[in-house]
């Protein structure tokens, strides 16, 4: 089961974007595909926002995923 949390910070898609990094890029950890849960290449990727009281958090393979930075330590 998986679920999601959208963005909620105010602001155009754009000015959305960036706040937003790429926790797994094009991977999953999936205890269903691997009894140990090692992650495996998937179509998507996790991307969070960083921005102070945004818990937005979710899976996406759309094109734009090729221009988020990845998360750097202490971000989160």
């Amino acid at each position: 089961m998986s679920g999601h949390s959208p963005c909620i910070c105010s602001g155009t898609w754009k000015e959305k974007r960036k706040n937003w990094r790429i926790v797994h890029r094009n991977h999953n950890h999936s205890y269903f595909e691997s009894p140990k849960g090692d992650f495996h290449y998937s179509d998507y990727s996790l991307v969070v926002c960083i921005a102070k009281g945004c818990y937005g958090c979710f899976r996406s393979k759309a094109k734009y995923i090729n221009n988020l930075p990845d998360i750097k330590e202490g971000e989160c």
